[in-house]
């Protein structure tokens, strides 16, 4: 088993390339480069540099590399695939040229599936077209990723969106091509719709390709009548090993299988969490060690 490990700018608060409130980009690389990390993700499209040669630049004077972007589009409607693989290329684009492996494709959230994360029997379940469009939808992206740019497509469950609880994982994962769409297992997120992680792996080891790995504090999603969004703002996520995510289990799966390839840290945060990002990197990172996931 050989697992090598990022982290993301999403660890940072960096969800919205036009924020104010984000740090600025080089000082994410920085702290990711001297936390003790091996790469990075890109973050959302138009906070790295969008200058491969630049971005390549950046990164080779840290000694990262660039490990995966994503996309994140409501991919059940027409209007979201169009949008989808239009973003798709510029990503691909950008991550192909500067040396990247994996595009990670989310299903967007919608403001009634956002708020009722977590929660399967509030959760708007989509319909039967939209299901046809959603798959539809993912393969279309995963073919632009894979034969335009030979990117690996992974698609990852998602908290807040219509593929998180475990009947949608598993439907997604029946309805994809095998040899087209990979997973992304998301530990945190997993923990969150009430999905065991390690379990999910177990069962789809042969088409999981990728990891984020999080952590998640359940006693910070009471009342449970928290929005994704407000359990982020509440700190529902934090540094690995302290959450309850069984990273030592997880590990263990790896090993029986001889995973080999790539997982990012990320801890869903805003970029106006006082906390220090780049501390809790670190600690992430060490339990990581600690448990023999990472080197």
């Amino acid at each position: 088993m050989r697992l090598s490990i990022a982290n993301a700018p999403t660890s940072w608060g960096v969800e919205d390339p036009g924020d104010a409130a984000n740090p600025p980009w080089r000082r994410v690389l920085d702290e990711t480069a001297a936390a003790g990390y091996d790469g990075t993700e890109l973050g959302p499209l138009g906070y790295l540099p969008e200058d491969p040669a630049e971005l390549r630049r950046e990164l080779v004077a840290r000694e990262l590399a660039l490990v995966a972007g994503y996309l994140m589009v409501p991919l059940h409607t027409a209007e979201g695939v169009t949008e989808a693989l239009s973003t798709a290329r510029r990503t691909c684009e950008l991550l192909a040229e500067a040396g990247a492996s994996y595009l990670v494709i989310i299903q967007g959230t919608t403001p009634e599936r956002e708020r009722a994360a977590g929660r399967p029997g509030e959760a708007a379940a989509l319909t039967e077209a939209e299901w046809a469009t959603l798959t539809a939808g993912v393969h279309a992206v995963a073919r632009r990723a894979r034969d335009d740019y030979g990117l690996v497509p992974c698609f990852h469950p998602h908290a807040g969106t219509h593929v998180e609880f475990e009947p949608e994982i598993e439907r997604l994962v029946a309805s994809t091509d095998p040899e087209l769409v990979s997973l992304c297992v998301d530990t945190g997120h997993c923990a969150y719709a009430g999905v065991d992680p390690v379990d999910l792996y177990r069962r789809h080891h042969e088409r999981v390709a990728y990891f984020h790995l999080k952590d998640l504090r359940p006693a910070r999603l009471a009342p449970r009548s928290l929005s994704f969004e407000q359990a982020v703002a509440a700190g529902a996520f934090c540094p690995l090993g302290e959450g309850v995510v069984d990273f030592a289990a997880l590990r263990d799966a790896l090993e029986e299988q001889g995973f080999e390839g790539w997982g990012a840290v990320e801890q869903d945060r805003l970029p106006t969490d006082a906390a220090s990002p780049r501390e809790h990197a670190a600690a992430s990172l060490r339990h990581l060690q600690g448990v023999g996931l990472a080197a």
